[in-house]
C-alpha cells in the first residue's frame, strides 16, 4: 500500500464519517438514475423541453459551450453537482488557491495556477523577468550562438509536458508568430531518425537548443542533449563563452544545468511545486515566448487567468470546468463509458488532443486514492483525438455506427468568415448532429441509431487569450475529476516503472552483465534477439 501524508488542506464542517456517508448516498443516487433509459433518448429530452438548449449552454468570456446534446436532465446535473458538494470540492478548490499542500504524495502544492496569477509572488517575478531578459537579448541579437550567429532556430529538447505544452501553444498561435524568422523544432524522442531529421533542417551555427526538464533526470532528455553536444563539439567553429552561447535552459535544478555546462545567466528556473504537465505558464514556455513576443505571452497568461478566476469563484451550476469534469464523470462512472474524444474543427489546434491526453490520462489514471488505499470505481477515460475534418474520414464511422458510445467535445472557432473556416463549423455541427439524430429511414438496415453524445465548445477567436482560457479549462476539469476520484492528479508513480527497468538494463549492458538480469522470458529474449540482430 502507497502510504500518504494526511490531507493539511482538509476542512470538515461535518466528521470524516458523515461526509463519506453522505457522498455514498449521494453516488447510488446517481446509479439509479442511470439505470433510467429514458435519459438516453435525447431527442425525447429536447422534444420535453423546449428550454433545453438555453438551459444547458453557458459562456464565459471567449468560450461558449453547449451541454444540451448530453445524456442529462437537470435532475441529474443536481445530484451530480450534489456529488461535487460532498466532495469537499469547494474547499479542494480553495486549498488549489491558496498554495496548501495538494500534492499529498510529494508534500506540496500545485503552483500552476500561481505561474499566471496578477501579481505574480517575489520570486515568480524574478523567475519570468529572467525569462523574458533571455528571450529579449536572443531575439534582439544582442546574444548570440556559440558560433557568433543570430538565433534563427529553436530547438526544443523536452518529453512530456516539456514540449507538448509549448508545441500545441506554438501551432495554435502560429499566424500570431511575430518572430517569424523564428523556426521552433522538438526533440523529444531518443531516435537517431528524429535527430538526423532535425540536423537536416536546420542550420546548427543559427540554433538556440532549449534545455526544458523540471528535474534534468529525464534519461531521453539528457541523452538527447549529449547526442546535439557530440554534433556541436564536432562542428567547426563551435566556441560557448560569455554571452554566446547555443544552449538555454529551463528547470527548477539549476545546479544540474550548471554541471552539464550552461552558463547562470542562460538559466531560467521556475518552482518546483510546478507539475510538468502544468508548466507551459512557466519557463518551460520560453518556445512559445520566443514565437509570439512578451505581449502576446502575457497575455496567453492572462487568459489563463481569467479562467482560474470564474473556476475559483463561480458557482457550481454556472461554473464551466465543473459541469464538463461532472459530465465527464457521469459518462465514466455511472454510464460506464470508457473512452472519451476530442475533436477541434481547427487545424490550428491540432495538437490539442495530444496533449490533453498527456493532461488526462498521466493525471487521473490512477487506482489507489490519496490514502493508498486501491479504488474500486474507474478513474480517468481513454482519450484521443485529431483535427475534424481528418477524422471524418478515419475514425468517425464508429462513432455514428459502432456498437460503442462515447462522449466528444467538439471544438470551433468562429469570428473568422472565409468559406474554408464557414465549411468546417458547418461539418462540425453536422456531425455532432447527425450523431444526436441519427438517420431517418428506420428500414435501412444500415441506419445511425442517433442518440449519441456530444458538448460543442465555440472559441470567439483563437488568440493568445482565448487559447489560455482553454486549456486553463481542461487543467480545472481535471483537477475536478482528481477531487470526485479522491485522487493525487499531481503525481505519477506509474510512469516511472517501465523508465527503472529501462535503466536497469542499460546499466548490466553496459557492464555486460545482462544475464543477471531478472526478467521474464518472454521480454528476455526479445532483448536477447534485438541487440543480437545484425
Amino acid at each position: 500500500m502507497i502510504a500518504y501524508n494526511a490531507l493539511s488542506f482538509t476542512i470538515h464542517t461535518l466528521t470524516q464519517k458523515q461526509m463519506n456517508q453522505n457522498f455514498s448516498d449521494q453516488w447510488q443516487k446517481l446509479k439509479r438514475l442511470a439505470n433510467d433509459e429514458s435519459i438516453k433518448d435525447l431527442q425525447g429530452l429536447f422534444s420535453n423541453d423546449t428550454n433545453r438548449v438555453k438551459m444547458f449552454s453557458h459562456e464565459y468570456k471567449d468560450i461558449y459551450v453547449d451541454f444540451s446534446k448530453n445524456w442529462i436532465n437537470q435532475d441529474v446535473l443536481n445530484h451530480l453537482l450534489a456529488l461535487a458538494k460532498h466532495a469537499n470540492l469547494d474547499k479542494k478548490i480553495q486549498a488549489l488557491f491558496s498554495g496548501a499542500k495538494i500534492n499529498v504524495s510529494e508534500n506540496k502544492p500545485a503552483t500552476h495556477t500561481a505561474q499566471r496569477k496578477i501579481p505574480l509572488s517575489e520570486s515568480m517575478q524574478h523567475d519570468r523577468d529572467k525569462m523574458f531578459e533571455v528571450a529579449k537579448n536572443y531575439a534582439s541579437g544582442k546574444w548570440k550562438s556559440a558560433f557568433n550567429n543570430k538565433i534563427k532556430t529553436v530547438v526544443n529538447i523536452g518529453i512530456g509536458g516539456s514540449y507538448l505544452g509549448p508545441k500545441v501553444a506554438i501551432q495554435a498561435l502560429t499566424d500570431l508568430q511575430i518572430n517569424s524568422h523564428v523556426q521552433v523544432l522538438y526533440f523529444a524522442s531518443v531516435d537517431d531518425v528524429r535527430l538526423l531529421s532535425i540536423l537536416k533542417s536546420i542550420d546548427i551555427k543559427s540554433t538556440l537548443f532549449c534545455l526544458s526538464s523540471k528535474s534534468l533526470g529525464t534519461i531521453e532528455t539528457l541523452k538527447n542533449t549529449e547526442s546535439l553536444l557530440t554534433v556541436l563539439n564536432g562542428t567547426k567553429g563551435y566556441n560557448p563563452k560569455g554571452t554566446n552561447h547555443s544552449f538555454v535552459a529551463a528547470t527548477a535544478n539549476c545546479e544540474k544545468a550548471i554541471s552539464l555546462g550552461i552558463p547562470e545567466s542562460h538559466i531560467m528556473p521556475f518552482d518546483t511545486a510546478t507539475g510538468g504537465r502544468f508548466s507551459v505558464w512557466s519557463a518551460i514556455g520560453f518556445p512559445l515566448l520566443m514565437a509570439i513576443g512578451e505581449v502576446r505571452f502575457l497575455e496567453f497568461l492572462s487568459g489563463a487567468e481569467t479562467m482560474d478566476q470564474h473556476f475559483e469563484k463561480t458557482g457550481f451550476d454556472k461554473n464551466i470546468p465543473i459541469l464538463m469534469a461532472m459530465v465527464s464523470i457521469w459518462y465514466r462512472n455511472f454510464m460506464h463509458l470508457s473512452a472519451y474524444a476530442v475533436i477541434p474543427y481547427d487545424a490550428n489546434l491540432k495538437h490539442l488532443p495530444a496533449w490533453l491526453q498527456q493532461l488526462m490520462m498521466e493525471s487521473n489514471g490512477k487506482m489507489h486514492d490519496v490514502n493508498g488505499e486501491q479504488l474500486t470505481i474507474s478513474t480517468s477515460p481513454w482519450l484521443f483525438g485529431d483535427h475534424g475534418q481528418l477524422s471524418q474520414h478515419a475514425f468517425f464511422q464508429a462513432f455514428h455506427q459502432g456498437k460503442d458510445v462515447l462522449p466528444i467535445d467538439f471544438i470551433g472557432v468562429i469570428g473568422e468568415h472565409t468559406d474554408a473556416k464557414n465549411y468546417l463549423l458547418i461539418n462540425m455541427m453536422s456531425q455532432a448532429a447527425a450523431l444526436m439524430n441519427g438517420s431517418d429511414d428506420t428500414h435501412d438496415e444500415f441506419n445511425c441509431p442517433g442518440n449519441r453524445p456530444s458538448t460543442t465548445l465555440l472559441l470567439n477567436k483563437l488568440t493568445a487569450s482565448s487559447l489560455g482560457q482553454l486549456l486553463a479549462l481542461y487543467e480545472h476539469m481535471i483537477f475536478v475529476q482528481s477531487v470526485i476520484w479522491n485522487i493525487n492528479c499531481f503525481d505519477q508513480p506509474g510512469v516511472e516503472l517501465g523508465k527503472k527497468i529501462a535503466r536497469e538494463i542499460v546499466e548490466h549492458i553496459q557492464d555486460d552483465t545482462l544475464k543477471d538480469v531478472r526478467l521474464d522470458p518472454s521480454t528476455q529474449q526479445l532483448l536477447e534477439r534485438a541487440l543480437k540482430h545484425d
